[in-house]
């Protein structure tokens, strides 16, 4: 076998490495491959036990952890995932893993029990990584001692005031805080004294964590999630470096968004999420690159003055009256928008607010409309002679339509041609990374013929693409869509020279 393995020339440190991407059992097959590769597995310095932690597995723990501590090898990473959670195990697990220097611990209990953490774990001088998850955590008697600590995961977790005081303290090399379903605190105060934070994510917020104060000059990214609207004070306008914010059933106010974008001139990212005390949104800004605005239900008018921005995402739903949009953007922006009618709401004031609501996007580059069935985007013919087309911007318009089951692809066409009658691509989401593309070629304006003008063509600003389009390709469609969208076209259109057929 050494003879034919090539990989066993590699270094070691190497070896060790690719290893390490394999779960513990996984890992313990190699060892009979060859002699190196025995080595290798014996001195491995990353330790996967996986998510499936079974009973028996405990004595499989115990003796790989006995093995390092008695060659004196230090353990670089231990991941292992307890349901039951057994004190005296556990506890005996993280003092071996001190005493080999753990850079890097993950471990996870059963949850919602909070198991006091041992306290052994904060005397981890190597500690860099700390991912924790159903443990209670306090302020150990002998303090903190991981002050090399660079990413702190706690999830699910009882977590202490003074604890996490503490750690802002002490641990000054810390680059990511995450705390995800926690439970104790009331809120969390970073007085800038960790100069490399870079990530917060404070996440499932209970009701009774009420302010979140950051003073941190080199943080990227924030996101904040809450149970409800309980969450109130946020003082984070001393974040300058702030690229990406995701806010999700957080109670900010219009003023805190305007003074936000005012402080943090870095912003490029920004999404709010069920946002319910907005109600009008003005944001300028010469970095915003996306925005996300969704489910905030107060929300009545959004006015933007942001040059740069590519990408917006909206929704159209029912109960909610039209938005009073202003918008300043790149010629590029992309817009995508969720389409939420009521489930007895498809009527003549449904399909007025679609297209009344679309308007504020005419200026798009592309629109995504996503939806949960057809009906939702086919405004019935009669109802068009009512309504004035509301796209006349967009070359791209892509559809993504959740139940197919009943799906007209003959009537979604044509709904959205008379949308925006000069598409250059249209394309519907058929699921699994699978596009139907509709191509279309239109004649050039020198061949025109400006005295045959259509009625249809009369009140618009522009062309009717019935009597413009020349040429069709049909990427992506079954052979029953294909026969039913050729027919289509070829009644409905009068100089189309051309239809490419390209089935998947």
């Amino acid at each position: 076998m050494e003879g034919t393995d090539q990989i066993f020339q590699l270094p070691q440190p190497i070896l060790d490495h690719i290893l390490s991407f394999f779960a513990i059992k996984d890992a313990a097959k190699t060892s009979t491959l060859s002699k190196v590769w025995n080595s290798v597995w014996t001195s491995l310095s990353s330790l996967n036990f996986g998510d499936n932690y079974f009973r028996q597995s405990k004595n499989i723990v115990d003796q790989i952890l006995a093995n390092r501590l008695n060659q004196n090898i230090s353990i670089k990473r231990f991941k292992v995932n307890v349901p039951n959670y057994r004190s005296k195990d556990v506890d005996n697990w993280i003092e071996i893993l001190v005493t080999c220097n753990i850079k890097e611990l993950f471990l996870e209990v059963g949850i919602y029990t909070y198991n006091k953490l041992p306290e052994v774990v904060f005397d981890a001088k190597a500690l860099n990584v700390l991912s924790l998850r159903g443990f209670k955590l306090e302020l150990p008697s002998g303090g903190i001692k991981f002050s090399s600590l660079r990413e702190l995961y706690l999830v699910d977790s009882f977590l202490d005031e003074q604890l996490l005081q503490a750690l802002c303290k002490i641990c000054i090399h810390l680059e990511v805080l995450s705390l995800s379903g926690f439970h104790g605190l009331m809120s969390l105060q970073v007085s800038g004294t960790l100069p490399k934070l870079r990530t917060v994510k404070l996440l499932y917020c209970p009701p009774k964590f009420k302010m979140v104060d950051i003073v941190a000059p080199n943080l990227k990214d924030l996101y904040i999630s809450s149970f409800g609207q309980d969450l109130r004070v946020i003082n984070i306008t001393a974040c300058k470096s702030v690229k990406h914010l995701k806010l999700t059933s957080v109670a900010v106010t219009d003023q805190w968004l305007e003074d936000l974008f005012s402080n943090l001139s870095n912003l490029e990212i920004c999404y709010l999420f069920s946002c319910s005390s907005l109600k009008i949104i003005k944001i300028s800004s010469y970095r915003l690159k996306l925005l996300k605005v969704v489910a905030c239900y107060n929300l009545i008018a959004i006015d933007l003055d942001t040059p740069n921005l590519l990408r917006i995402t909206s929704d159209v739903r029912h109960g909610k009256e039209e938005l009073l949009f202003k918008l300043k953007a790149s010629q590029l922006l992309e817009a995508k928008i969720k389409l939420i009618p009521g489930p007895e709401d498809l009527d003549t004031h449904w399909y007025s607010k679609l297209a009344n609501s679309l308007v504020n996007f005419n200026h798009s580059r592309a629109i995504t409309l996503s939806c949960d069935e057809d009906k939702v985007i086919v405004i019935p013919k009669d109802m068009r002679e009512n309504l004035f087309p509301p796209l006349s911007g967009p070359k791209g318009l892509h559809i993504k339509i959740m139940d197919r089951s009943n799906y007209s692809v003959v009537d979604v066409v044509d709904s959205l041609l008379w949308m925006s009658p000069q598409l250059d691509i249209l394309s519907v989401d058929q699921g699994r990374d699978l596009k139907s593309v509709i191509k279309f070629t239109y004649r050039d304006e020198d061949e025109a013929d400006d005295e045959d003008e259509k009625p249809c063509c009369a009140s618009l600003p522009w062309k009717c693409w019935k009597h413009e389009l020349k040429k069709v390709k049909l990427q992506n469609f079954t052979c029953t869509e294909l026969e039913k969208l050729r027919n289509y076209f070829l009644s409905n259109t009068d100089i189309l020279e051309k239809i490419i057929e390209d089935p998947p």
